[in-house]
């Protein structure tokens, strides 16, 4: 059997969690788009899939009025036609492609040298201290908040195995320093919160390293609704997942020797209580 790609599986994933969700069945969902039932089997199972102009309708009927998943989803789908491996897009749209990930992969990697990630950030911090920066809009800040929340939701709503290690650099906790006492105390009892979840390791980075720029990684390791593994990194103004093996691998080295390196986070926290106090 031929090696499913990354923007194959998204597909096929992104259909039946919407189908899920909805209680829909394939035939359901064939009556509504004006296809066979052994069609809407067929995309399910990879062997076919839907057009551009298919995603649009999927949508109108399963997508809860999400424009930018409907939007992402069928760049998805020019993509797999191209037979492109990188999927580069504006990093709000790759970011679907890592809350679907966070769902069905196995095993998860988290590196940013100089921010805590999304999934871990409190309301204040996005707002107090990220929307000023960005110079978003409430309406486009809300939007990005829910997101986050809903993937950090996602996540520890699994009944699955899985493992998710963090690793933050320590420049990230200057961040802090913008916040209120009572906001940047809330943000540390958060992340110390989340380092109890099951599954969840949070390690601070406070020295030298060699993991580079920031980067997630994706790995099924057996987990049978997952993907090809990938990396998810990004630039400024572009994102991209890399699902070439080889490139992959080369992301996934370096994190064993790095993981030793790394402090626990309340170890951390622990010598550097009077410094972000």
């Amino acid at each position: 059997m031929a090696r499913r790609s990354l923007s194959e599986w998204y597909v096929i994933a992104e259909l039946i969690d919407r189908m899920h969700a909805a209680g829909a069945t394939e035939a359901e969902v064939a009556e509504l788009l004006g296809y066979s039932t052994q069609t809407i089997v067929n995309w399910r199972k990879g062997s076919g899939q839907p057009s551009v102009g298919d995603v649009r309708e999927f949508f109108a009927h399963f997508g809860n009025g999400d424009e930018e998943a409907m939007l992402y989803m069928q760049q998805v789908v020019r993509n797999k036609k191209a037979d492109l491996k990188i999927m580069e897009a504006d990093p709000r749209f790759n970011m679907l492609m890592l809350g679907k990930g966070e769902l069905h992969y196995r095993y998860l990697f988290k590196w940013w040298p100089g921010i805590f990630p999304g999934i871990v950030q409190t309301r204040s911090f996005h707002f107090d201290v990220l929307q000023p920066l960005d110079g978003n809009s409430d309406e486009v800040a809300e939007r990005s908040w829910d997101f986050k929340q809903r993937r950090a939701k996602g996540i520890r709503s699994r009944a699955d195995d899985y493992e998710l290690a963090i690793i933050i650099g320590a420049s990230a906790f200057l961040w802090l320093s913008a916040l209120t006492p009572s906001s940047r105390r809330q943000q540390l009892d958060h992340l110390k919160e989340c380092n109890t979840w099951p599954g969840w390791d949070i390690r601070v980075m406070a020295g030298p390293n060699t993991l580079g720029s920031g980067y997630e990684l994706f790995l099924p390791d057996g987990k049978t609704t997952a993907g090809p593994g990938f990396v998810y990194t990004e630039v400024r103004d572009r994102s991209w997942c890399v699902e070439e093996s080889k490139r992959v691998k080369l992301y996934h080295e370096p994190i064993k020797p790095n993981w030793a390196r790394a402090t626990p986070l309340e170890e951390f926290l622990d010598a550097e209580r009077d410094r972000l106090a």
